[in-house]
């Protein structure tokens, strides 16, 4: 299985997919060991820039308006 996320994986998300034992919990039988490799997409600022720009013409949520500047200032964008 392999797929692509904008989801940042941090700390919660790895806890939540380790497991150092096998397990059996709500008949649920995890027996099979999985590698899980993570790597960042390289992509260019511009492709970037649209995206966000993309967010901000959608944007319906004012929550969210300091949080897309700030994103787009990292990437010279001005919103």
């Amino acid at each position: 299985m392999e797929f692509e996320t904008f989801k940042a994986v941090d700390s919660f998300q790895v806890a939540n997919l380790e497991r150092k034992e096998p397990s059996c919990f709500n008949g649920i039988v995890e027996v099979r060991k999985y590698k899980v490799t993570v790597e960042l997409v390289e992509e260019t600022d511009e492709v970037i820039r649209e995206r966000i720009q993309l967010m901000w013409d959608k944007l319906d949520n004012h929550h969210h308006i300091d949080p897309l500047r700030r994103e787009a200032a990292k990437y010279g964008l001005k919103l």
